[in-house]
């Protein structure tokens, strides 16, 4: 089976600032559940290809039966108006089993392939408010955002690494290539997030 991966950049202050603006404006988190609605049913070519990698329920529950859990996917599909479309890593799995072959720490390298945690992404810029609705809705495992240090540091890493390095492992070349490529991209809006899907 082939793998997907796609990437975007996503402004995260704007996003959160914007969520909360339409969770006091409207219905509390209600309001957050008719706007994405209105974004599932948007045509546009960037919000669709983002919504299609998605895990989510059938829209039609949303309204007809709302659950907590609902509002976890609401946070996520309201991110697709926001989203950017960059480069995305090829071989994400692959950087994550043998990145540590050139010698990336273990989970820097996971960190890089998998990226972070959903919940940490709305406690690092989400007011008090939105974390609090979704900090216990959110479970682990949701991972696919770099923040711009670990950009930083990842391109630091692979501006280190050392021809000798891939005597051994000349497969890692254009997997290396290609992430130095995708963090370069990244690294040009300081002000965003890295946000990627592997399907």
């Amino acid at each position: 089976m082939t793998m997907v991966s796609r990437a975007w950049m996503l402004d995260p202050v704007e996003f959160h600032l914007d969520l909360e603006a339409r969770r006091r404006r409207g219905d509390g988190t209600l309001a957050w559940r008719d706007e994405a609605v209105l974004v599932w049913e948007q045509p546009d070519p960037v919000v669709r290809s983002y919504l299609e990698l998605l895990p989510l329920s059938d829209p039609e529950d949303w309204l007809l039966a709302p659950e907590p859990g609902h509002l976890v996917e609401w946070y996520r599909v309201l991110m697709a108006p926001y989203l950017i479309p960059t480069r995305a890593f090829r071989s994400p799995d692959l950087m994550r089993r043998r990145f540590p072959d050139l010698g990336w720490p273990p989970s820097e390298a996971r960190r890089l392939a998998r990226g972070r945690e959903l919940l940490d992404l709305a406690a690092s810029f989400a007011p008090d408010a939105v974390v609090a609705e979704l900090s216990p809705l959110m479970r682990l495992g949701n991972k696919g955002w770099l923040h711009d240090d670990d950009i930083a540091a990842g391109l630091e890493r692979m501006r280190r690494l050392e021809r000798g390095a891939f005597r051994h492992h000349q497969d890692l070349v254009p997997v290396v290539e290609n992430a130095f490529e995708v963090l370069e991209a990244a690294a040009t809006k300081p002000d965003h997030i890295f946000l990627s899907i592997t399907d």
